[in-house]
């Protein structure tokens, strides 16, 4: 009686940046495909369906504003403090959706990762991509009622979509060292709340960074990668302001550094995940 087939499927292994985006853009509709199922998930057998990305960062706005707005008095950065929160949560929630289920990301897959080869990257990308739409959809929002909460329209508003590849960039390495870790200590699955709420109230959005004494802002923004792009991404929306460079240029480098750590650990750990998950 002769042997039946075995199918072993491992990841790539080892390190090279250059190598890791070749294949995952030959696999870019894979990519696509995973991301588009996301999408549909989402909201498939919802009463409000899309709607949820609108009402969202407006819940907040309105729950911010009251709490600590008007009750608080909460300093908002030259603008109505309106304007100044529904522009932090747009971006926010960008962060929050796309590292929450990217870290997740490999455990909801397990099943296509123990029986297809494709880069591991993919599902991790593909939360990232449908966490993306739902900023788009929010971005929109904020174009049309921004104005009528005391935005200013500026030709600033053109930033917005370049600062959001950064915060791509940093919620990606985020997602990718979480994604790894997950796989092997769902100690991280648990955590992931508790520490998303923490990385809420250590970034500028429900309070500008210039809470933050001037000396030590270039430090917050090294340390905490999200300052940065949030306090850059409200500036451009909310004041018609230019990003300040003591705050996004430390977030860059902590952003390049968090996405070189986290491909690099996903890499190391990725050998191993279709028998561990």
């Amino acid at each position: 009686m002769s042997a039946l087939p075995e199918t072993v499927v491992t990841g790539g292994g080892g390190f090279s940046s250059r190598r890791a985006a070749r294949e995952v853009w030959a696999y870019r509709d894979t990519v696509l495909a995973f991301a588009e199922r996301n999408v549909r998930v989402k909201y498939k057998q919802t009463l409000l369906g899309a709607l949820w990305v609108v009402l969202q960062p407006l819940a907040f706005m309105i729950v911010f504003t009251v709490a600590l707005g008007r009750l608080a008095d909460v300093p908002s950065a030259g603008t109505t403090y309106e304007a100044f929160s529904l522009s932090a949560f747009v971006a926010w929630s960008f962060v929050q959706n796309a590292v929450t289920q990217g870290a997740n990301s490999l455990v909801a897959d397990a099943a296509f990762l123990r029986k297809v080869y494709f880069p591991r990257e993919v599902p991790v990308l593909a939360a990232q991509l449908s966490a993306a739409v739902d900023f788009g959809v929010g971005l929109l929002v904020f174009f049309v009622l921004g104005p009528i909460l005391g935005a200013d329209v500026a030709i600033t508003w053109l930033l917005a979509p370049l600062l959001f590849v950064g915060v791509f960039v940093m919620a990606t390495g985020a997602s990718l060292l979480l994604a790894g870790l997950n796989v092997y200590y769902r100690d991280f699955r648990n955590a992931l709340p508790f520490l998303m709420q923490l990385w809420l109230f250590a970034s500028p959005v429900v309070y500008p960074a210039t809470v933050i004494p001037e000396k030590w802002q270039p430090l917050y923004a090294l340390v905490n990668p999200a300052a940065g792009w949030l306090d850059s991404m409200r500036r451009v929306l909310t004041v018609g302001q230019l990003p300040d460079p003591s705050l996004l240029v430390p977030s860059l480098v902590s952003t390049v550094v968090l996405a070189y750590a986290g491909l690099r650990l996903f890499r190391r750990l990725e050998p191993n995940f279709a028998d561990v998950v």
